[in-house]
């Protein structure tokens, strides 16, 4: 109780601090989203961006110095998969981030206490990643992808998004693709729509088809969460348009509509 207490006097003390210039340049450089945002919005963004800041523990891959605009722009990535809870939510159990430069080689690990990572598809290594979230541990995240991925609107990926839903997932002790839920009719609906979805991107990438979804989701039911998380935030007209009852569950458990904010990509 007096941890608690604690917390939330050290969190106050925090936002009120001045919103420094250069952490808006960052913001507005790095997260393409958050332009796109109106100004409730982007207060909650920069809210998060406070509290993370200053409450994880951001360490360096290889040595490398985590810088301000590092913290800034992964917080402010990781933040747009909160805006849609009633109250601000700010990954409680994650007490670690770190950041290499750039890809890195994964250490070997056991199997229940690796959560699942992300795989750098261009690069033949099977253990070169982008990043990975661990069970009860951090989460890792290259900083060149990072960086690239948020500011290309049209790729369609996010390392942060995805590594931060890999940790939604996991808080329930199970990373099942499921996050926790309160709601048991809507928990069986998820299950009924993702298993389906799932296995329509399996069966679309063993015949090699083209997939709005990263075909990485078709590794496992974990992976096929995180990549939807990405697309939610990424292509939600494209999504919603290909996979209405996959958005439509999606919208539901992070409670927001990513088109209300985000217009659509040109097809150029």
């Amino acid at each position: 109780m007096f941890f608690g207490w604690f917390k939330n006097r050290r969190r106050r003390r925090w936002l009120a601090e001045r919103w420094q210039n250069t952490w808006e340049s960052h913001l507005r450089e790095n997260v393409w989203q958050y332009a796109h945002l109106d100004g409730t919005r982007q207060q909650r963004v920069r809210n998060f961006v406070h509290i993370l800041f200053h409450e994880k523990d951001w360490v360096g891959g290889n040595r490398l110095a985590v810088t301000d605009e590092m913290r800034v722009t992964i917080a402010g990535q990781a933040a747009l998969l909160t805006l849609g809870f009633e109250k601000p939510y700010y990954f409680d159990r994650l007490q670690t981030i770190i950041v290499y430069s750039g890809v890195y080689h994964s250490q070997p690990a056991e199997t229940s206490d690796l959560i699942l990572g992300h795989l750098e598809s261009s690069l033949s290594l099977p253990d070169v990643r982008s990043g990975e979230s661990w069970q009860g541990g951090p989460i890792v995240l290259a900083w060149q992808a990072t960086k690239n991925e948020g500011r290309r609107p049209k790729c369609g990926r996010s390392v942060v998004i995805h590594e931060f839903a890999h940790h939604m997932d996991s808080l329930d002790g199970v990373t099942d693709g499921a996050p926790p839920m309160t709601d048991f009719q809507f928990e069986k609906k998820w299950y009924q729509v993702t298993s389906a979805e799932y296995n329509r991107l399996v069966q679309s990438s063993q015949r090699g088809e083209r997939t709005l979804l990263d075909r990485y989701g078709a590794t496992n039911h974990a992976e096929f969460f995180a990549v939807a998380a990405e697309c939610f935030f990424t292509r939600p007209h494209q999504l919603a348009s290909e996979h209405n009852e996959l958005y439509a569950v999606l919208e539901r458990l992070f409670g927001q509509d990513p088109r209300e904010w985000l217009p659509p990509l040109s097809a150029s």
